[in-house]
């Protein structure tokens, strides 16, 4: 038989790792309503950052409908939305470097006119051709 004392000494064992557990069991929840409230601080931030932002830009929440239908569709792998996708990234990618070629092309053209008047100037007026010198007609 035990005696009272050796009972005792596994029963304050016990309770000292019982009270252990508690303890760590308190500072898990309180680190855990900690982590909460920073998730719901981050969601509210969040959430007014989108109010403002589509308060100032109204056609975001359209738009951002459209990728997410869009995303979605993509995922699920119709090929409809795949065509759909492609067809309006070709319109963009078009209208896009439709405008860039015509602007690149229209100054190109405007430098070629500009140096063309610059050299006629600086060489007077031309002479026609054939009339050159025998000396100076290259071989």
């Amino acid at each position: 038989m035990e005696t009272t004392e050796a009972k005792n000494g596994i029963t304050e064992a016990a309770n000292k790792a019982a009270d252990r557990a508690e303890q760590k069991i308190d500072e898990a929840g309180m680190a855990l309503k900690e982590r909460i409230e920073h998730a719901r601080d981050l969601v509210e931030d969040l959430r007014d950052r989108a109010e403002m932002a589509f308060h100032e830009r109204p056609y975001l929440l359209p738009v951002a409908t459209g990728v997410l239908g869009l995303g979605i569709g993509i995922l699920i792998g119709s090929r409809l939305s795949r065509l759909i996708m492609l067809a309006a990234a070709g319109a963009l990618f078009s209208d896009t470097v439709r405008s860039q070629i015509a602007r690149a092309s229209r100054q190109f053209l405007q430098e070629l006119g500009q140096n063309v008047e610059r050299e006629e100037e600086e060489e007077g007026t031309e002479k026609p051709r054939g009339t050159e010198e025998p000396s100076k007609v290259p071989t």
